[in-house]
């Protein structure tokens, strides 16, 4: 178990290089502290750490080597790089780049501390967390699991700080991954014409779970890009769901009235929709009717896919209660956006 002596003694004073005559500019406070400061233990705790490690220097080999792109996002290019099965210097030096351009110390302290395209740098790493903002608790809990972890586990921003950027994109190509691995050990031992109509399928379900992502989620929130993810996940999610059920013969059953009755539903909600005017109480944000239109017809197309697959596959589905299960699905997303505008 760790205490406040720990964190101390990670990195004694004989470690500061002579750069301390040199000066380092800092554009936010050092360490960069939030909130308020009232645990003055913790408080004279991560300044001690934190003084000790500000005047570490990057090596020479590691400064940007070129201007980075106007507006990148280094979040997103670290945990890119990290997804690829091979990842080259050049991938990882557009991350430094990117990073030290916007200043994106949580960036830097995690290529610092895992080692990822850079010689692994306890000092540095956490330099850098000194320079990323959190509350006093938080930064020290950060800096004692850099110290506590002695390289063996991985040091991820995300842990802290799940709706940072790229975060969202990382448990969805986590989810993604998993996904594909269950979805693969379903369909092992498929016929070749159930196999060909599942990969519709599954094409027409990324491709309407795409569109709703696109197109009928508010992208005017801050924390769009996590709502973003988990509304695509969702759709693939229920796809996932749905197979797996109907493999252990659980088959929808719903009679050609029910579904007609649905239908019929679900077609006046999305002409009411698509006819309303936004209200001042309207929460729609800046959701548009083309963009519900297109995810409509992709939505249409996902229905056929999946319903050709399960003939094939299941047939003793009755094609009137995969229909209706769709639909009613879509019935109740229709029916939110429709509130949405409405202000209800």
């Amino acid at each position: 178990m760790a205490n406040s002596t720990t964190i101390r003694r990670a990195l004694p004073l004989a470690i500061l290089p002579a750069v301390l005559l040199c000066g380092t500019a800092f554009a936010h406070p050092y360490p960069y502290l939030l909130g308020a400061k009232t645990d003055r233990s913790a408080l004279a705790e991560v300044n001690l750490q934190c003084q000790r490690v500000r005047y570490q220097r990057v090596p020479s080999q590691d400064q940007p080597h070129r201007a980075a792109p106007a507006r990148c996002d280094a979040s997103a290019l670290y945990y890119t790089a990290l997804a690829r099965k091979t990842t080259s210097d050049a991938d990882w030096q557009a991350v430094r780049d990117c990073a030290f351009a916007t200043g994106d110390n949580a960036v830097l302290m995690m290529l610092y501390a895992n080692g990822d395209g850079v010689a692994p740098n306890l000092g540095l790493a956490m330099r850098f967390a000194c320079s990323s903002p959190g509350s006093v608790t938080e930064m020290r809990s950060r800096l004692l699991k850099l110290v506590q972890r002695g390289g063996r586990d991985r040091v991820d921003r995300c842990e802290e700080a799940p709706g940072a950027s790229g975060c969202a994109a990382l448990r969805e190509r986590r989810l993604a991954k998993s996904r594909a691995d269950e979805l693969g050990g379903l369909a092992r031992g498929w016929a070749p014409k159930e196999q060909v109509g599942f990969d519709m399928a599954l094409q027409a379900a990324r491709y309407f779970a795409q569109h709703r992502r696109d197109n009928e989620t508010d992208t005017s929130s801050v924390a769009h890009a996590r709502v973003q993810a988990e509304v695509e996940s969702a759709e693939l999610d229920r796809f996932e769901q749905d197979v797996e059920d109907f493999q252990q013969g659980k088959l929808p059953r719903f009679s050609e009235a029910e579904f007609a009755a649905l239908d019929a539903k679900m077609n006046d909600t999305y002409r009411q929709f698509m006819q309303a005017a936004p209200v001042p109480d309207s929460y729609l944000g800046n959701i548009r009717k083309a963009g519900v239109e297109k995810t409509q017809r992709a939505w249409l197309a996902y229905r056929d896919a999946m319903e050709l697959f399960t003939s094939i596959k299941y047939p003793a589905m009755p094609s009137s209660g995969l229909r209706a299960l769709l639909t009613t699905r879509r019935l109740q997303q229709l029916t939110e956006l429709d509130n949405a505008i409405l202000g209800k």
